[in-house]
């Protein structure tokens, strides 16, 4: 917390002067904090845990199930593979958005933060170092995972090459995608985890955006809309990068508007975390 000293001048009158904390955290010291909050709270490791298992744990079994058509090349393949592969995200997505929405929002809900805002009053660097860590080891995870899964879902389904997906910019785009939409999904729960300062409005909040909203879209008449408007709603743009990149236009619209969205919401957050008393 800042502190003040009372000076007075010649005319008698108190001047206030700032005078900074003698301690203050370090970014490095800030990471470091939510580096360990993270992995000690026993709810946001399950969460991770179980986001791993979606991830592989829906795709490779579906994967080594099916049988391989001898007759099929391995270009002939890829679209079964993009397919296969990223079928375990549609749930780890959503796993991804309530892990991070609590991991934003828990500070606030148990009065930690106050200790974070008092060795950081300028409370920005809070909330780079939360982003940082949450959604920088959430995106690590689901891309590791997402690469294993890759490389096995491809050897159950065909004995073709290994390299061949990386040889097809569909298949690299679309798990390019995948990445991009889980940090942004992460990045933006986090945001809205620090601006609604509770894990049930911001789990409400990003699962509203990811699921409700894009239902809601579908009702409403499209020439009412302007054309490819839905595709740049935020829950409609995660659903693109979770599919086959079929269409590099339609690719790169949406990650555009997902950056456009987290960006938003980071600096929503930031703001709010600046003028709002605890």
């Amino acid at each position: 917390m800042s502190r003040t000293m009372a000076m007075t001048t010649d005319a008698g009158v108190p001047v206030q002067k700032h005078v900074p904390p003698p301690h203050q955290l370090s970014f490095a010291g800030l990471v470091r904090g939510e580096l360990i909050k993270l992995l000690t709270a026993r709810s946001l490791v399950t969460l991770s845990v179980l986001t791993v298992l979606c991830t592989a744990g829906i795709s490779i079994p579906v994967a080594v199930t099916t049988d391989p058509k001898a007759a099929q090349s391995a270009t002939q393949a890829l679209p079964n593979f993009i397919d296969t592969t990223l079928l375990g995200m549609q749930l780890s997505i959503l796993l991804v958005a309530v892990l991070s929405a609590v991991a934003g929002a828990s500070d606030f809900g148990n009065g930690t933060i106050r200790a974070a805002f008092a060795a950081a009053p300028r409370r920005t660097p809070v909330l780079a170092a939360k982003l940082t860590v949450i959604a920088g080891i959430t995106t690590v995870l689901v891309s590791a995972t997402l690469l294993l899964t890759a490389v096995v879902t491809w050897l159950a389904l065909t004995p073709g090459p290994l390299w061949t997906p990386a040889t097809s910019s569909t298949s690299l785009l679309s798990l390019a995608g995948a990445v991009i939409a889980t940090a942004a999904v992460s990045v933006s729960a986090v945001s809205l985890g620090c601006i609604l300062r509770s894990s049930g409005r911001a789990i409400s909040a990003i699962l509203g955006l990811l699921i409700v909203v894009s239902i809601a879209m579908m009702a409403i008449p499209p020439q009412i809309l302007a054309p490819d408007f839905s595709r740049y709603v935020f829950g409609e743009a995660v659903t693109i990068l979770l599919g086959t990149a079929d269409s590099i236009g339609k690719w790169i619209g949406a990650v555009v508007a997902l950056v456009a969205w987290s960006a938003a919401f980071t600096a929503w957050a930031s703001a709010s975390m600046r003028r709002r008393d605890v």
